[in-house]
C-alpha cells in the first residue's frame, strides 16, 4: 500500500516551474506514433505489453508518472547514515525530502506496490550490506537484512541470495581453499535458509543469481569460472568459463565470458565478474547477441517484464549505461558515453510499468523517449544527484 501524501509531505517540498514543459513535451512525442498508425490504418494496439516493449524500449504511452526516488550528495547524521534520498513526483515535479540511509551502491525495488526499496552499501571489508526501506519519510529507518561478498535480489523481489567465501589454505596441490556459505534471505520478513553452508572448494565464490526456485553461482578455481545450479536434487555444473551475472523476470539469464582470462571486478564492491555480454534461454548454450560486442561490468536494472536491461559496459571506446533489448540486442545509450566514474554509486537506472527507462549520474536525470534522453528538471535549490535511482508508482 502507497504511504499516504500526509506522510510524505512530513519533509521538504520544492517544486519544478519547467517541469510542467517536459511532462507535454514527453506526451506529444508519445502521440506521434499513435498519429501515424492512424493515418495509415493500422491501430492495433500489440497484444502483448512486452511486444510493445521490444518494439520500442523506453517509449513513452503516456504522461510521467510515479515517483522517482533518487540518491544525493546531501549528507548529514551519523556516519552509518549518512546519504540523503529525495522523491521526485514525476506528474507534478514536487520534490520531497526522504530519510538518511548508509551510502548506497545499489538501489533496488523490492516490492513497488508497498513503496519497499532494497539498498545496498559496502562495508570497510569491501563486502556489500542489504538493508530493507519500508518508507520514504524523513525518520524511516533501514532495517539490515544481511551481509555477504555476493547480494543479488530475486527477479522478483521476494528473496536476498548472500554469499561469503573465507581462504583456509592449501588444502590440495595446486587448491586455494575456501569455505564458503550460500543463503536465501526472504525480503519481508528476514527469514534466512542455508543452501550452502560449511562447504569446501577450491576458489572462491564470485557471482549468484536466482533462476525460478534454483540458484545459479560462480566460482573462480585456478583461474577458470564455472557455474553451478543448486536444485531441489543437489548442486550439477552448468558451464565452465563463464560466469552467471543476472536473471531476467522472465528467466533469460545474462552470462560473461572472461575469453580465457582470469576474471577481473570493478576492484570496489560489487566485484562482479565483468567480460563480454551472452544471454541464455535455459537450454543449449548461452549466445552473444547479434551484431553487438558489449564489455559488460554490471547488470544495473531489468524491465517489469525481463525484455529490456539498464547495462552499465563498454563498445568499442566508450563506456556508458547502455538500452539493451534481450530479444534483438539492439542498444541505446541511457547516459552519455565517458561521462560518469565506473563505482556504480554513480549510476543508475530504472524502468516504470510502461517500460520507459530512467538513468541517473551525478548531477543527471534523465529519461528515455522515442525522441532521445530528456533531461528530468528539479527545482534551482535542489540537491544534487549522485546516481543510484529507483522507481515506485
Amino acid at each position: 500500500m502507497r504511504p499516504p501524501d500526509d506522510d510524505l509531505v512530513e519533509g521538504r517540498a520544492r517544486r519544478s516551474g519547467a517541469f510542467a514543459t517536459v511532462a507535454v513535451m514527453v506526451a506529444l512525442i508519445a502521440l506521434l506514433p499513435f498519429a501515424a498508425a492512424r493515418l495509415s490504418g493500422d491501430g492495433a494496439a500489440p497484444a502483448d505489453p512486452a511486444d510493445a516493449e521490444r518494439a520500442s524500449p523506453g517509449s513513452p504511452a503516456r504522461d510521467l508518472h510515479g515517483r522517482l526516488v533518487f540518491t544525493t550528495f546531501e549528507a548529514r547524521g551519523s556516519l552509518a547514515r549518512q546519504q540523503q534520498l529525495w522523491v521526485l513526483d514525476l506528474a507534478t515535479g514536487v520534490l520531497i525530502e526522504g530519510p538518511l540511509v548508509p551510502a548506497v551502491e545499489e538501489l533496488w525495488v523490492a516490492d513497488a506496490d508497498r513503496g519497499w526499496l532494497v539498498l545496498v552499501a559496502a562495508d570497510a571489508e569491501a563486502q556489500g550490506v542489504a538493508y530493507l526501506l519500508t518508507a520514504l519519510t524523513t525518520t524511516a529507518a533501514p532495517l539490515q537484512l544481511g551481509r555477504g561478498d555476493v547480494v543479488s535480489m530475486s527477479p522478483d523481489g521476494t528473496e536476498l541470495l548472500l554469499g561469503r567465501s573465507e581462504p583456509i589454505g592449501r588444502t590440495a596441490p595446486a587448491c586455494e581453499g575456501h569455505r564458503y556459505e550460500l543463503e536465501r534471505v526472504s525480503v519481508a520478513s528476514g527469514a534466512r535458509s542455508s543452501v550452502a553452508e560449511g562447504r569446501l572448494r577450491c576458489g572462491t565464490l564470485v557471482a549468484a543469481t536466482l533462476r525460478g526456485e534454483v540458484p545459479l553461482i560462480t566460482f573462480v578455481r585456478q583461474g577458470r569460472l564455472e557455474v553451478r545450479a543448486f536444485g531441489p536434487e543437489g548442486e550439477s555444473l552448468l558451464f565452465r568459463d563463464l560466469a552467471a551475472i543476472s536473471t531476467s523476470p522472465r528467466g533469460a539469464v545474462l552470462f560473461v565470458d572472461p575469453e580465457g582470462e582470469v576474471p577481473r571486478g570493478l576492484g570496489v564492491w560489487p566485484r562482479t565478474p565483468t567480460g563480454p555480454l551472452l544471454v541464455w534461454p535455459g537450454s543449449g548454450s548461452p549466445r552473444p547477441f547479434p551484431d553487438v560486442r558489449l564489455y559488460t561490468q554490471r547488470v544495473v536494472a531489468w524491465s517489469r517484464t525481463g525484455g529490456a536491461a539498464a547495462i552499465a559496459g563498454i563498445v568499442g571506446d566508450e563506456r556508458g549505461l547502455w538500452l539493451v533489448s534481450v530479444g534483438t540486442g539492439a542498444m541505446t545509450p541511457l547516459l552519455p558515453p565517458n561521462s560518469f566514474p565506473l563505482r556504480s554509486a554513480f549510476a543508475g537506472a530504472a524502468f516504470d510499468d510502461l517500460g520507459r527507462a530512467f538513468a541517473g549520474a551525478p548531477g543527471t536525470l534523465v529519461v528515455s523517449t522515442v525522441d532521445g534522453l530528456v533531461p528530468l528538471p528539479l527545482p534551482q535549490d535542489a540537491p544534487s544527484p549522485v546516481g543510484p535511482v529507483a522507481w515506485l508508482p
